[in-house]
């Protein structure tokens, strides 16, 4: 599994910087249908987007899966989606790959959380 160069540097700065800012969360694009018919204007090129609203702050994200996921940095979802919006923003939330029971286990420490046999894992080379 090839990491792409751009990625690597950002998830490098934020690791350094102990700041998760930059990192990307992403969204259905759907989440920015409610915002047309608000009358926002969406610019656009192949990978990255605008949302442009009266009177409220410009939005920039980007654009992935044949068009049908947008991403946003972490950061930018505190600073630019006011906090009456975000429950919108989270119910067209995309999840990333991982792991669901790891997950878990970092919300509840210490808590119980059998997803199968344990034994050793034998990588391939």
């Amino acid at each position: 599994m090839k990491t792409d160069r751009v990625w690597k540097r950002t998830v490098a700065r934020a690791v350094s910087l102990s700041d998760a800012s930059a990192l990307p969360i992403l969204f259905s694009a759907s989440v920015l249908t409610r915002y047309v018919d608000r009358g926002a204007k969406i610019l656009r090129t192949d990978t990255v987007g605008r949302l442009m609203q009266p009177g409220k702050a410009v939005i920039d994200f980007g654009i992935v899966e044949d068009d049908t996921v947008i991403h946003l940095r972490f950061g930018d979802i505190g600073s630019l989606i006011p906090e009456s919006e975000r429950a919108h923003w989270l119910d067209h939330l995309v999840t990333p790959s991982a792991s669901r029971p790891y997950m878990q286990m970092t919300l509840q420490p210490g808590a119980c959380h059998d997803d199968g046999e344990l034994r050793d894992w034998v990588l391939e080379t």
